[in-house]
């Protein structure tokens, strides 16, 4: 460790005593601390120190670790310079400090019977200020005044002077604390008021020497609002655990000045927490959180905390802080009690109301068993009617799902007999039609034969007789008889396209409606499916017929049966 912070971290401690205050009346929400989430900052550091304290073991046992190191590096040095044996002794020092009084006072004898060897003033100096330091902190006011009386602050340098008057004026700042006249107690605050000047000129503006002393300084003349502003950004500028605990530790006095509770216990729980992460057995943080949160009636708290706190000023052996503990645990304790006691007589009160209440359920499952077996009855009722209800509705579902399949097929024979009507009126129609215009032409055929056999011209009847086209003739019946279909299935087309593979589909040449094979699905369409009647009205032979329907069944996604039957589905009337 280098020699400013080994200054810093000897001369801060002082800065953690404050004089006494009256605390504020402020009260802390903390009811629900232990059974609802925590909201609020001093909510949140109250719950890390609880988990801080179940930890200090672990952080403990790290110390530990580092001090037998130090102390196995001690044995096993070879280099018997006295510089180095200084140097491990004094890191020893460093180590026990905060953590145990008397291994540090020992360690702090060494270093001095070396720096007395090594003829070293400075040295000599700062370990007679180590020595004087512990016994500030072990309440030991006249022997530390010796040990400053060894010293005389115009021989050592800048920075012990500063360390000696901040310890000195600490010294006098715990005197006029623990002194009950008044006549010392104010000669003590003036000393200290002049010692912390003079502490004052001895390190640079700006830097957190002065700043701390500054801000504490202000706090001790009640000028709050300055103290922090002076404190609060100390808070940003170090991650350093010790020198954190000191500057909330501070802060948080300042609040509890201010009458500001809340924060006094959110910056007195963050010191707290940085002493215990550096096992600084050493602290006064926990102890006036603990009395603060007594006299916020957050007893269980203050019990936890006070405990804590006994148990670090019994293992680091300082005695002023045993007598402050055992003049507030008693105080907490007796409140312990008598909560106890008081949840206590609630828990014989509840216990009475509950018997009470356990004699009315049972009367009351009596009664609830008396009406279950009633409903158990009339549930069996119930069922038995409900069973009965359901096989009559069974046999109505079975009854209404033959009448609607029976109305089905009668839709379908339906819909089958109107589309049979329409196809006969239409074709009825046509029939007429060309029978009509078939009469008109041999009518007309009929008088031309007639003239021509008055005038007794046979050649002129030959070549009449030659000169009628009958193909011609038929092809006209045949565009006839695919309008009038067309006309009663306009998507015949599409839809029979629909039923053949990709890319064998009909295409139809310019100006024809229907083809060779077109021609006969759809008078399979209109229900003419014998191939004998097919040909007769196309004209074709049966075989011909047969060989057309094979071709187009081979070109379909479906069988045969399928096929037929789908063109049936598939092809619908116009509307």
């Amino acid at each position: 460790m280098d020699f400013t912070k080994k200054v810093l971290f000897r001369t801060l401690p002082y800065l953690k005593k404050a004089v006494k205050t009256e605390l504020s009346a402020v009260a802390l929400c903390l009811i629900f601390f232990f059974s609802t989430p925590a909201i609020g900052q001093e909510k949140e550091a109250l719950h890390e120190l609880l988990e801080a304290i179940e930890q200090s073991a672990e952080y403990d046992a790290l110390k530990t670790e580092r001090i037998r190191n130090l102390k196995a590096t001690l044995r096993s040095n070879t280099d018997q310079s006295l510089e180095n044996l200084y140097v491990l002794n004094s890191e020893l020092f460093d180590e026990y400090r905060i953590f145990k009084q008397d291994s540090a006072f020992k360690y702090a004898l060494l270093s001095r019977e070396i720096a007395e060897e090594m003829g070293s003033t400075a040295l000599m100096a700062e370990t007679t200020l180590d020595l004087a330091n512990l016994c500030v902190s072990a309440g030991m006011f006249r022997e530390a005044m010796e040990y400053f009386e060894i010293i005389d602050p115009q021989e050592i340098s800048t920075e012990l002077q500063f360390v000696y008057y901040s310890l000195l004026g600490r010294c006098y700042t715990d005197m006029a604390e623990y002194s009950s006249i008044y006549f010392f107690s104010s000669r003590y605050e003036e000393m200290v008021e002049e010692l912390h000047q003079k502490a004052l000129t001895l390190v640079p503006p700006g830097s957190w020497d002065h700043t701390m002393l500054k801000g504490y300084m202000n706090y001790r003349a009640n000028e709050l609002d300055e103290a922090l502003k002076d404190l609060l950004p100390l808070m940003e500028t170090t991650e350093d655990l010790r020198l954190r605990a000191v500057t909330h530790s501070v802060i948080g006095d300042v609040y509890t000045k201010m009458g500001n509770s809340d924060k006094a216990i959110y910056h007195l729980s963050r010191a707290s927490i940085a002493d215990i992460k550096s096992s600084a057995k050493e602290n006064l943080a926990i102890i006036r959180l603990a009395e603060l949160l007594f006299k916020e009636g957050e007893v269980k708290l203050a019990s936890a905390f006070i405990k804590k706190a006994g148990q670090d000023a019994e293992d680091y052996g300082a005695q002023q802080r045993k007598i402050r503990v055992g003049a507030i645990l008693p105080l907490i304790e007796e409140q312990v009690v008598e909560q106890v006691e008081t949840q206590r007589k609630r828990l014989y009160e509840q216990n009475i109301l509950l018997s009470i209440l356990l004699l009315f359920v049972v009367v009351l499952a009596i009664i609830t068993y008396l009406q279950l077996r009633r409903l158990k009855r009339a549930r069996r009722e119930i069922l038995s009617a409900h069973n009965d209800l359901q096989v009559k509705n069974q046999q109505i579902i079975l009854v209404n799902e033959e009448i609607n399949s029976k109305n089905e097929q009668l839709n379908s024979l339906n819909n089958k007999l109107l589309e049979a009507n329409k196809i006969k009126e239409e074709y009825i129609g046509f029939f007429f039609s060309q029978d009509a215009d078939i009469f008109e032409k041999f009518r007309d055929f009929k008088i031309r034969i007639q003239k021509e056999l008055k005038k007794n011209n046979i050649d002129g009847l030959k070549y009449f007789v030659n000169s009628y086209d009958l193909k011609g003739e038929k092809e006209k019946l045949l565009q006839s008889f695919d309008e009038a279909f067309i006309k009663l299935f306009p998507n015949f087309i599409e839809e029979f396209n629909s039923l053949l593979k990709e890319g064998e589909q009909i295409e139809l040449k310019e100006g024809q409606i229907l083809n060779k094979e077109l021609r006969i699905f759809a008078l399979i369409r209109l229900g003419i499916t014998h191939n004998e009647i097919i040909a007769q009205i196309l004209g074709y032979s049966v075989n011909s017929i047969y060989a057309y329907k094979t071709k187009i069944r081979k070109k379909s996604l479906l069988n045969k049966k399928d096929f037929d039957q789908m063109l049936l589905e598939n092809t619908l009337l116009k509307h």
